[in-house]
């Protein structure tokens, strides 16, 4: 998880981060909170949502525990995988990294908000997803 190679080609400007607000997760942080949460939040069919998921670092975490301790194979632990961002690019890295699961580009905040770059799929799958009141309904 340390490795953060996977990254290569993504300028992460100050004008970028500004606009965005963008902060990735340290990985010691990650690991805190998968330590501090329950085994059992990531039990088979427990669905893990990151609604600002970036590059997939809590994501990753958690499918490895799925993989690790429930013994799923990495396509059945990313069954119960979500993630939400507002920048193309990450959607693209988080997706590469997971080798899959639920990742679409959307304002989680926003979901009826329609961003540039958003694929109809995606746009679709916020609306639904989440109702009037900024509550995803997936669970």
């Amino acid at each position: 998880m340390d490795d953060h190679s996977y990254m290569t080609g993504i300028s992460r400007t100050v004008e970028r981060v500004k606009a965005t607000g963008e902060i990735f997760t340290p990985t010691e942080l990650v690991l805190d909170i998968l330590q501090s949460t329950p085994i059992s939040a990531f039990a088979p069919g427990k669905l893990v949502l990151d609604p600002a998921c970036g590059d997939g670092q809590f994501l990753a975490g958690a499918k490895w525990v799925k993989v690790f301790f429930y013994e799923l194979s990495e396509n059945e632990a990313l069954q119960d995988i979500y993630g939400v961002d507002i920048m193309r690019d990450n959607v693209d890295l988080c997706k590469s990294r997971l080798n899959g699961g639920f990742i679409v580009m959307g304002d989680a905040l926003k979901p009826s908000l329609r961003l540039e770059g958003q694929l109809d799929y995606e746009y679709q799958f916020m609306i639904t997803h989440f109702d009037q009141e900024d509550q995803l309904k997936l669970f």
